[in-house]
């Protein structure tokens, strides 16, 4: 990661509990839990459904999987993450180690995949706790999160079928 990096701190699986804000959606796909969890655990620079994705690699040597770092750019601001759950076809978590804007003290993100007879629901945790300059305005986020959550849900059902 180029330019200024803002470390966040380490947080394990059970900050998907336990963080001071967790913001939690749902949204019903049409494709079973097997080729959701591939969809959303694919090299990051398939995620054309997800909007804002500029590109993403996991770094390192395959397979990815528990331990792997992951770097993104979305909307400009560049992520690293290290994947904490590779639960095919279940669950698939991660958290943010460092980013290039200072917005968080720590960030985990839960996706759950739940069956639905030969569906799925997909359930995800942004689970953060701010710096205290963006408390504010991650709290009146919740609704603009929610809908970038549905938009990205609808795209990759889209382009599941």
């Amino acid at each position: 990661m180029t330019g200024a990096v803002h470390p966040l701190r380490a947080v394990g699986l059970e900050f998907a509990r336990t963080a001071p804000y967790r913001f939690q959606y749902r949204e019903s796909l049409g494709a079973p839990p097997a080729i959701v969890f591939a969809a959303i655990s694919a090299h990051p620079s398939t995620w054309t459904w997800f909007a804002g994705v500029e590109d993403g690699i996991y770094e390192g040597p395959g397979p990815a999987g528990v331990g792997t770092r992951r770097s993104v750019r979305i909307g400009g601001v560049k992520y690293r993450e290290t994947i904490l759950a590779w639960d095919e076809p279940r669950r698939w978590s991660y958290r943010v180690d460092e980013t290039s804007a200072p917005l968080f003290a720590a960030l985990l993100e839960d996706w759950v995949i739940e069956p639905d007879g030969d569906t799925a629901t997909l359930a995800w945790t942004f689970a953060f706790e701010p710096l205290a300059e963006t408390e504010a305005m991650f709290l009146g986020a919740r609704e603009l999160i929610g809908t970038t959550f549905h938009d990205a849900a609808v795209a990759l059902d889209a382009s599941l079928r």
